[in-house]
C-alpha cells in the first residue's frame, strides 16, 4: 500500500494515544499535554526542497534498491543457533543489547510505574500438608491477574521460604485441569505419572509438590483462560485475523491492530508485566524469602517462565520445561511480539538468566535436540561466568510433550539444591486430592467477575499507552536529569526498532565500487548488495534521496530511489499477526534505514571532512532521520557534521493501515514516532516553526544527542 506523500488521515487514522497528529480526538484522559505542540512542530514544512539537491530517505522500503535477490525471511520455525561469545567483556555487550530488546519488544521500556500490587487473598481451602487460596490483584488498573495461592500447612513464626511462579501453559483448562480417563491410564501405564490423581492434573501436582517441600506457589491463569476473561481466549491465543474498520474506534483500539504494534502491545508483553506484578505479589507477603524467587512451567509456561527470569533479577532460580531449543519458538500469539526474536532466539534469550540457576528439559519434541544443539552451548556460556554448575539439561527424549512426574522431579531436585531445601533426593511426591473448579475459581457473590471484550480491550490498550506517555512526558518537563534520562530511554527505543540491537549493522563490511556509468555499487560483506548514482551538478531530483556534499562546482550528489510503494511481504501464516514476521525479521524501513547508513559511511570516507547536507520532504524526511541515526550508532563520528532540513509534511509512522504498509514500524508511537526520533538525532537539524515553545522542547532534547536545532523562518 503506498502512503501518500503527506501521510495519509482517514477517519480510523484520527486515534493515536501519543498525541502524533493535531486532530487526534481520544479527548483529555487521552492527552499528553506537549505532544500536540511537539508535533506541530515537525508536520510543518519547513524547508522548501530549494537550489540544493536534496536527499529524500524511503517512508519503509530499502533505501536503495538491491541488486541481488532477497534472503527468505525468518520464521518460528527457522533454526536459531546460539553462538555464545568468547570473552565476558563480549558477552556483557550483548546481552546489555538483547535485555534492551527484550524490554522494548514486550512494551516495558520505560518500566511502568504502577501503584503497589495489593492482593486479594480469600477462600482458604484446608489440605494435607498445604493450603490453596484464590487470589486477585491488578497488573494495570482494572485488568485483574487470578489465580491460586499454595501454602505449607505449617510455616514457623518468623521464618522466610521460597516464592515460585508457576504458570500453566497451554493445556486444557490449565487451573482447572481434569485428564480423561483414558488418557490418565496411558500415563500411568507408561510411568508418565505415579499418582492417579497427578494424572489428572500434572500442574496441579506440581503447586502441591512445591508446597509440601516448604514453598509458597502461585499458580495463575495466563490471559484468556479460566478466570481470566477480560481478553477472550480467542484474541489472546486463537487470533487470526480482524476487520480494518473495527481495530480503532473512539474507545482505543485492539490488540493485533497496526497502532497496537506501533506502541509495542501484545499478549506476551501483557504476560511477562503479569510475571513481573506477580513476583511483586510474592514479596508483599510476610513469609516470602526475597532472595529465593523462582519460576518454573512448561510448554508457553515455559515461555513465560524463561522471558520473565531473563528481564527479572529478583528471580533467582529458573526452570522453564520442554520449551527452550533452537527448533521452534512458539507458535502461539502469546508466545510472540514484534521485534522480539530478530537476531536472537530462545536459547540466547534463555542465556540472559545466566550466571542464576537454570534447568531445563527435553522430549519427543522441538527440544529433542538440545543435548547437541542448545545446551552445550549455554554451558559453555555459564563456564565463561564461572559457573557451569548453575545450567543443568534434564532430557526425557522417550516422552513427549510434557511436564510429567519424571520432569518434575528433576525440577524438584533443581529448587531443592539451588533453593537450599535440604531434601535428600531424588525427591518424589506424594498423592494429594485433586481440588476443583468450583474451590478454586475467583469469583463470586462476594468478588464479581470484571468485564471485559472487546471495547475493554481497546481501552485498555488506550490506558496503557498512556500511563507510559505521561511518564515520558513529566520527564520532559523535569530537571537535566530527568530530560537526560528521557533522552536515554528515546535513543534505546530507537536502537530496538530500527534493528541496531541485532548486531546486523554493526557486524557490516561495508565495500563500495564507482561504476564508468556514475553508479556506485555498495554491499555490507553479508550478500547484501545495492547501488547509489553519482548525479550532475546539475541535477535535480526531489523525488529521489540525495545526499550533497560540498559547495558550487565542488558540489558532488548522489541520488537514491525514492520512498517504496511495494507491501512488506509476510511469511506464510494463516494468521495474521504482525509478530509473526516482525518477531523474527527487521521490518523493510528498519533494513532501509541501515542500508542509508551505511551509504552515507561510503560517502564520509570518499570525501573525508566535506560537510553533508541532507534535505528531504513527507515520508524521505522520516528516512533520512532514521539513516543518520543508524548512522551515528554505527560509527560514532562526529568529525563530519551531517545537516538535516527537514519538511515532513505530517508524515507519522502510526499513520500505517496495514503491518504489510511500507512505514508500518513495530515500537515507533512508544517512542514518539518521527518527532522522537529527529529528538535523538547528533546532526544539526534545521526546522522551520512558528512555535517556540515546542522548538525549544524538541532543541533541548537534541541538545542531549549532540546535535542541534535551528528554527527557519
Amino acid at each position: 500500500m503506498k502512503i501518500p506523500a503527506g501521510g495519509r488521515v482517514g477517519s480510523r487514522c484520527r486515534i493515536r494515544a501519543c498525541q502524533l497528529v493535531g486532530d487526534y480526538n481520544l479527548g483529555s484522559a487521552f492527552r499528553p499535554p506537549f505532544l500536540p505542540t511537539l508535533v506541530f512542530l515537525m508536520l510543518q514544512r519547513l524547508i522548501p526542497l530549494a537550489l540544493l539537491v536534496l536527499i529524500s530517505l524511503p517512508a519503509a522500503l530499502l533505501a536503495a534498491q538491491p541488486t541481488d535477490e532477497k534472503k527468505p525471511l525468518r520464521d518460528l520455525n527457522t533454526h536459531c543457533p546460539f553462538d555464545p561469545p568468547t570473552s565476558l567483556e563480549a558477552w556483557q555487550s550483548r546481552a546489555t543489547d538483547l535485555r534492551l530488546q527484550l524490554q522494548v519488544s514486550l512494551g516495558l521500556l520505560p518500566k511502568i510505574e504502577l501503584d503497589p500490587v495489593k492482593p486479594n487473598i480469600y477462600g482458604k481451602v484446608e489440605r494435607q500438608g498445604y493450603t490453596i487460596e484464590k487470589v486477585t490483584f491488578e497488573s494495570l488498573p482494572g485488568f485483574f491477574v487470578t489465580g491460586n495461592l499454595y501454602r505449607p500447612a505449617e510455616i514457623a513464626a518468623g521464618k522466610r521460604v521460597p516464592g515460585i511462579l508457576c504458570p500453566h501453559g497451554h493445556w486444557t483448562e490449565a487451573r482447572f485441569y481434569d485428564n480423561q480417563a483414558d488418557e490418565v491410564n496411558r500415563l500411568l501405564a507408561s510411568g508418565a505419572e505415579r499418582f492417579e490423581n497427578a494424572a489428572r492434573n500434572h500442574i496441579q501436582a506440581r503447586c502441591v509438590g512445591l508446597a509440601r517441600m516448604g514453598c509458597i506457589v502461585f499458580h495463575w491463569d495466563m490471559i484468556g483462560y479460566c478466570d481470566s476473561t477480560q481478553i477472550s481466549f480467542d484474541r489472546a491465543h486463537r487470533f487470526a485475523k480482524q476487520p480494518q474498520e473495527n481495530e480503532v474506534t473512539e474507545k482505543g483500539w485492539l490488540l493485533f491492530s497496526p497502532l497496537a504494534e506501533s506502541h509495542c502491545q501484545s499478549v506476551l508483553g501483557l504476560q511477562s508485566l503479569a510475571t513481573q506484578r506477580a513476583v511483586d505479589m510474592l514479596l508483599s507477603l510476610e513469609a516470602v524469602d526475597p532472595n529465593r524467587i523462582a519460576i518454573t512451567g512448561a510448554s508457553g509456561g515455559g515461555t513465560q517462565s524463561f522471558i520473565g527470569a531473563a528481564l527479572d533479577p529478583r528471580i533467582s532460580v529458573a526452570f522453564p520445561a520442554v520449551m527452550v531449543s533452537t527448533g521452534m519458538q512458539g507458535g502461539c500469539t502469546c508466545e510472540n511480539a514484534c521485534l522480539l526474536r530478530t537476531g536472537s532466539g530462545n536459547v540466547e534469550i534463555s542465556a540472559l538468566i545466566a550466571p542464576r540457576p537454570l534447568g531445563l528439559t527435553a522430549a519427543d519434541d522441538w527440544t529433542r535436540t538440545m543435548p547437541q544443539d542448545g545446551y552445550p552451548e549455554l554451558k559453555k556460556l555459564y563456564g565463561l561466568l564461572g559457573k557451569e554448575e548453575n545450567v543443568g539439561l534434564f532430557p526425557a527424549i522417550h516422552f513427549g510433550h510434557n511436564f510429567n512426574h519424571v520432569s518434575r522431579v528433576s525440577m524438584y531436585g533443581w529448587m531443592n539444591d539451588h533453593l537450599g531445601l535440604g531434601f535428600e533426593k531424588p525427591v518424589l511426591e506424594q498423592d494429594f486430592e485433586v481440588t476443583g473448579r468450583e474451590q478454586l475459581t475467583v469469583w463470586d457473590a462476594a468478588h464479581p467477575q470484571p468485564p471485559g471484550g472487546e471495547d475493554f480491550e481497546r481501552g485498555l490498550m488506550s490506558l496503557w499507552a498512556n500511563i507510559l506517555d505521561s511518564q515520558l512526558t513529566g520527564l520532559l518537563r523535569g530537571d537535566q536529569q530527568q530530560v537526560q534520562q528521557l533522552a536515554d530511554t528515546l535513543r534505546d527505543g530507537w536502537r530496538v526498532c530500527l534493528g541496531l540491537t541485532t548486531g546486523r549493522l554493526q557486524q557490516a563490511h561495508l565495500k563500495g565500487e564507482e561504476t564508468d556509468s556514475g553508479h556506485v555499487e555498495l554491499n555490507d560483506g553479508d550478500g547484501n548488495h545495492w547501488m547509489i548514482t553519482k548525479l550532475d551538478s546539475s541535477d535535480s531530483a526531489p523525488d529521489l534521496l540525495v545526499i550533497s556534499i560540498g559547495e558550487g562546482e565542488q558540489r558532488v550528489a548522489y541520488s537514491l530511489p525514492p520512498a517504496s510503494d511495494l507491501e512488506q511481504p509476510l511469511v506464510s501464516n494463516p494468521r495474521l499477526a504482525a509478530a509473526y514476521t516482525y518477531g523474527y525479521n527487521l521490518p523493510e524501513f528498519a533494513q532501509d534505514a541501515q542500508r542509508i547508513a551505511l551509504s552515507l559511511a561510503w560517502i564520509r570516507q570518499t570525501h573525508p571532512g566535506e560537510g553533508i547536507k541532507i534535505s528531504s520532504t513527507a515520508a524521505n524526511s522520516a528516512r533520512a532521520a532514521a539513516g543518520v541515526f543508524c548512522l551515528q550508532e554505527y560509527s560514532g563520528a562526529k568529525d563530519q557534521r551531517i545537516t538535516l532540513a527537514l519538511s515532513p509534511e505530517g508524515f507519522r509512522f502510526a499513520e500505517a493501515e496495514s503491518i504489510r504498509s511500507a512505514s508500518f514500524l513495530p515500537g515507533s508511537a512508544r517512542y514518539w514516532d518521527l518527532p522522537g526520533l529527529v529528538a535523538c538525532l547528533n546532526a544539526d537539524v534545521e526546522l522551520e516553526t512558528d512555535d517556540p515553545a515546542a522548538y525549544q522542547r524538541l532543541a533541548d532534547l537534541i541538545e542531549v544527542a549532540g546535535g542541534t536545532l535551528q528554527r527557519v523562518n
